[in-house]
């Protein structure tokens, strides 16, 4: 229905504005009521998002790093050799490994079961039949018995011998029967064949005195026979068929067999008798079979290595791999790797999701409280600083990696990442950061690797002792210092958490181990194991604090900051920089040398970095050099080259040293820190003398403008630090005490406060920390020093006044 008015636009409300307009007029009326509002509703606004996206994304790739180089999809394997369980460890998980025992055993009978090779050499068989031949064709040879020789008379006697004749049968007799048997076989061709045939088993299986090899090398019952090189046409053959003394037996009946099918009377049978005797009694000096060792082994190898491996089973939630109180063998640590790895394999992604996301979880508690600790309470440029962020992630992410492959069994040094990177925060972060972060990486890597609570104590009294000994660096001996008190505060711990976890229980009573020491019995395998991871904890840390010697200038350049050492050397007075400031500009490195003097004491007394402080003030003015005349130190009386110029081209000539100071410091490679003192030293104070001399010169001139200060003052920036603040109040009062006519101490302190009131109001110190207690202290520092200098002398009888 209409109510009779005009219905107002789209996107307007009756008053004719739109919603937008009328949000952005309610929200500019409120911000005009000036109430600052939270500080966190703000943020967002006043942020750089690009430079906010870069370092979120590099805190995520960070975390992504360690979850993904420390594998954490999957339990770490936490155990090692010595390692002493405090309960005896079940297994997780169904999984079979070789019975090495029962495999060995298997493997040993196989090689006791194998048939050995020997090698035949039938042909020295024939050699005995021809010599058999020719015996008998020596006896055969002569007509009659009378007509015989000795020789032929001793062969024949060798088969009278084996004559089963009657014994009152006489060698005649024996010839006789031999010349009637072999009268139709001249040639003895016959009775060749015959032998031939009886003797074809011996050649074909070979002979042998006595068995050639032992037990443990093969089966004593057979063997495999070959000829030549022919290995794999090797027979078997029971070794009752080559041993001469059971061959020779059935040899002789072979032979009567064949001279019984061969031969008809009775008569011949008593002749094979005689030859198969004298056969049988030269078998010996005939055998042909000779044991292969080579060949054998091969065949040994080959049974052994086709033994498949017996199977030792453990159930999940029985099996029992370690026990609780003794110290883990080589053995029970591989049953451990075995059920470690079919743990991983039988993991399902689900559960591996899940350690990831817990781990991640860590990981952001670990930046929240790190974090909340830097951006609160430490120095939030850490995070504001993308380059200071990615050094601080950088390092974090390579000691969690190093410490995690670092630990693996066979090296054991996961404390030499830890206390290097301890060293490492100690110089660049200070001590109270260096606790906090080096306990989140003691924690992490506890975590990472599965370790227990002792471990956790042994790296974290390492990281601390090392973090909290560390402090200024003045002699390159204080490292190894360090290392030594931090080594020995490592192997104490080492032994007493051994102590209070129970690690010793198993040991006996400490009287027994006394008194088996005294007998010079074996030390406790327990206790030698805890001394011995106590001394290689000690070694590592050791080695660290020797290796961080030689990395130190690598860390001060790769992470800006100096330590006292690399100061001292910097502070030389042969320094190519100084020495110019030296000859170009005198009164200028006069001015610097009582500037460091006074300003390092200052430092010292509210805690600041003194040698830095006195470090940078001998350089904070090296940007002089330039144009040494137009600073008044520098000038010689009467001649003031400012004379010349517009207060404001002389204010221009007098800021310049800062940033030409700056870029010569640059291109001498100086230190960030140094660099800062010199842009840091003036702030942004007002060149005043200039200023008021242009004030004074626009209030004469008809036509003056009125004159800024912003074109009078330093660039800046203002100090940041607490040694900058020193050295900026420090400079000031040195050059404003060289114009007192009479410097007493009253008049000193007096200007020092002038001048340190001047520097407040003025906002100089609002960017560095400085507290008026500290300020206090730094003040009454000043007077000291400067008093010091300018005391009043004795005037000696004599003396004119200067």
């Amino acid at each position: 229905m209409s109510s009779g008015k005009p219905s107002s636009p789209a996107g307007k409300n009756p008053s004719g504005k739109s919603p937008a307009s009328k949000q952005r007029g309610g929200k500019e009326r409120i911000e005009s009521l000036g109430i600052p509002k939270p500080r966190w509703a703000t943020w967002w606004d006043r942020s750089d998002k690009v430079d906010w996206s870069v370092r979120v994304a590099m805190t995520i790739i960070a975390a992504a790093a360690i979850l993904l180089l420390c594998r954490t999809w999957q339990p770490s394997f936490a155990y090692r050799e010595g390692a002493i369980p405090a309960r005896d460890l079940i297994t997780r998980v169904t999984f079979q490994v070789p019975d090495k025992i029962a495999t060995d055993e298997l493997k040993t009978r196989k090689r006791r079961e194998v048939l050995t090779l020997y090698r035949n050499t039938p042909q020295r068989l024939a050699q005995l039949r021809a010599a058999l031949r020719n015996r008998l064709f020596l006896i055969l040879g002569a007509s009659s018995y009378e007509q015989l020789g000795e020789a032929e008379r001793e062969a024949l006697a060798e088969f009278d011998q084996g004559s089963e004749a009657d014994d009152n049968a006489s060698p005649a007799a024996t010839f006789a029967l031999l010349k009637r048997v072999f009268a139709e076989d001249e040639e003895l061709s016959e009775l060749d064949t015959a032998i031939t045939v009886s003797m074809g088993p011996l050649a074909s299986n070979g002979l042998l005195q006595a068995i050639q090899h032992g037990e443990e090398l093969g089966s004593q019952r057979m063997i495999r026979v070959f000829q030549g090189n022919e290995v794999d046409d090797a027979v078997p053959v029971e070794l009752s068929k080559v041993r001469i003394a059971e061959a020779g037996g059935k040899l002789e009946q072979l032979i009567r067999d064949q001279f019984r099918s061969r031969f008809e009377s009775d008569v011949d049978l008593e002749v094979a008798d005689m030859v198969a005797k004298w056969l049988r009694s030269r078998l010996g000096e005939y055998e042909t079979l000779k044991y292969d060792d080579e060949a054998s082994e091969a065949v040994r190898i080959k049974a052994a290595d086709a033994v498949e491996d017996v199977m030792m089973t453990f159930r999940s939630g029985e099996s029992r791999l370690a026990d609780a109180g003794k110290p883990l063998t080589n053995r029970e640590l591989e049953l451990l790797r075995t059920e470690w790895k079919t743990l991983i394999q039988s993991m399902r992604w689900s559960d591996q999701l899940a350690r990831m996301t817990a781990f991640a979880g860590m990981i952001v508690a670990l930046y929240l409280l790190a974090g909340s600790y830097i951006w609160f309470v430490d120095d939030s440029s850490l995070l504001l600083d993308k380059w200071k962020l990615l050094r601080l992630l950088t390092l974090g992410v390579t000691t969690v990696a190093l410490a995690y492959y670092a630990s693996r069994d066979q090296w054991r040094i996961e404390l030499v990442p830890l206390t290097l990177a301890s060293i490492i925060v100690a110089v660049v972060y200070g001590r109270e950061l260096g606790l906090l972060l080096m306990a989140s990486a003691s924690l992490s890597v506890t975590l990472l690797l599965g370790s227990d609570l002792a471990n956790l104590v042994a790296m974290a009294a390492a990281c601390t002792t090392c973090t909290l000994l560390t402090g200024r660096i003045r002699s390159r001996t204080h490292l190894l210092t360090v290392g030594g008190i931090a080594s020995l505060v490592a192997m104490t711990t080492v032994i007493g958490v051994g102590v209070v976890t129970g690690q010793t229980l198993s040991s006996g009573a400490p009287g027994e181990i006394l008194e088996s020491l005294y007998r010079g019995a074996p030390f406790d395998r327990v206790l030698y194991g805890l001394f011995r991871e106590a001394l290689w904890a000690g070694a590592c840390i050791l080695f660290s604090s020797l290796a961080m010697t030689g990395l130190l200038p690598l860390v001060e350049r790769g992470f800006g900051v100096q330590t006292d050492l690399s100061l001292l050397e910097l502070g030389d007075a042969s320094h190519p920089l100084l020495r110019r400031l030296a000859q170009r500009a005198p009164g200028t490195y006069n001015h610097s040398i009582n500037v460091a003097s006074i300003a390092e004491a200052a430092a010292d007394s509210i805690g600041a970095n003194g040698l830095l402080t006195r470090v940078g003030a001998y350089f904070h003015d090296i940007g002089k050099m330039f144009k040494p005349e137009y600073f008044i130190e520098n000038q010689t009386a009467g001649h003031n080259s400012h004379d010349a110029l517009q207060p404001a081209m002389s204010t221009l000539v007098i800021i310049a040293h800062v940033k030409d100071g700056a870029d010569l410091a640059r291109n001498h490679h100086l230190p960030a820190p140094i660099i800062d003192f010199i842009l840091q030293h003036h702030g942004t104070t007002l060149v005043e003398y200039f200023y008021r001399e242009a004030a004074k010169r626009s209030e004469e001139s008809p036509n003056g403008e009125s004159v800024s200060d912003q074109d009078f003052r330093y660039p800046g920036p203002k100090p940041q630090t607490l040694e900058a603040a020193v050295l900026m109040l420090a400079d000031t009062v040195e050059s404003a005490s060289r114009t007192l006519v009479d410097p007493t101490p009253a008049r000193i302190q007096n200007l020092v406060d002038a001048i340190a009131q001047k520097k407040v109001a003025d906002g100089q110190f609002d960017d560095c920390g400085l507290t008026f207690s500290q300020l206090h202290r730094v003040r009454i520092s000043l007077v000291k020093s400067l008093t010091a200098i300018y005391h009043a002398r004795i005037k000696y009888p004599g003396q004119k006044s200067a």
